[in-house]
């Protein structure tokens, strides 16, 4: 890690000030944010996770209404004292030239991408009272529909066992604004999500890629999302897969990494699912030359 650090070091591109970041106006129902050029970034949110990479800290934050968010920090972050899991944090950021993706890690590549990444995260103390809009908990005893908030459209969602696997896209969602998120974890949220795609707040045809298919006797959608050599798909289907022909549905999520299936998880109840021609064609989310084998 060091030689990373050495090799590609930490070159500040701008101070967030200096380029314009300025906060913009929050009401108690928002969500308090910051425009740095561009891009506009949560400044509040709680750590659930963090992980030294090859590039940078990647923080897993959860913002006051309970929406998952994830951002690329200073690698001290990582390893700040007191440990910031748990923590309810006020973010700080700068835009900054980090080592790009196609590097993988080596440190002899000059490739370098900017981002806005958090150089500060100083922890703060919880609300005194929940968010007016903050999502309900499920009643007793009632099932979690999905890792969505109230702010948010349920895309897809199932169980597959102890996890869940949900696809969450903000109520204004096309292909030019809005956000689109894949998340998977623990249904009863004992622990942080195991991922959260894409990272930060991405709109919809850049976040994902997917297609309707055609079968006998009917027919399937997929989105899929992408981290480096990983991919996650959701699927939905229904056509004569059946012994003697008869109809059956297919559905799920599909994992690979580097084109071979590691796992395939089928949905144990039946999904909450957009997933079609209307959904897609209103997010502007396209195959780009891909394809999906629906798994038997």
């Amino acid at each position: 890690m060091s030689a990373i650090r050495s090799a590609r070091g930490w070159i500040s591109v701008v101070l967030a000030v200096a380029f314009g970041a300025w906060p913009l106006a929050a009401s108690a129902q928002d969500v308090p944010t910051i425009k740095i050029g561009q891009i506009t970034k949560k400044t509040v949110g709680t750590v659930m996770a963090t992980n030294s990479g090859d590039v940078a800290c990647y923080l897993t934050l959860k913002d006051d209404r309970g929406v998952v968010f994830e951002e690329m920090a200073k690698f001290e972050i990582c390893d700040q004292k007191p440990p910031l899991k748990g923590k309810r944090v006020s973010l700080t950021y700068a835009l900054q030239s980090v080592m790009a993706d196609e590097c993988q890690g080596n440190p002899d590549c000059k490739k370098s991408r900017t981002v806005a990444l958090v150089s500060a995260a100083r922890i703060i103390e919880a609300p005194a009272v929940p968010p007016a809009n903050a999502p309900a908990s499920p009643p007793s005893g009632a099932k979690q529909a999905s890792f969505c908030t109230s702010a948010e459209t349920v895309v897809f969602s199932c169980r597959t066992g102890a996890r869940m696997v949900s696809v969450c896209a903000s109520k204004d969602a096309a292909a030019s604004k809005g956000t689109l998120q894949y998340r998977f974890g623990r249904i009863d949220l004992s622990e942080p999500l195991d991922i959260t795609l894409p990272e930060g707040q991405v709109v919809p045809s850049k976040a994902a890629t997917g297609a309707t298919v055609a079968f006998s006797g009917g027919g399937g959608a997929w989105l899929r999302f992408t981290r480096g050599q990983a991919t996650y798909t959701v699927y939905t289907g229904i056509g004569n897969w059946g012994p003697k022909g008869e109809k059956m549905t297919k559905e799920g999520l599909q994992v690979e990494r580097a084109g071979k299936v590691v796992a395939t998880l089928k949905c144990l109840d039946k999904p909450v699912s957009l997933l079609g021609p209307d959904w897609f064609e209103k997010a502007g989310i396209k195959d780009n030359n891909q394809d999906f084998d629906f798994p038997d």
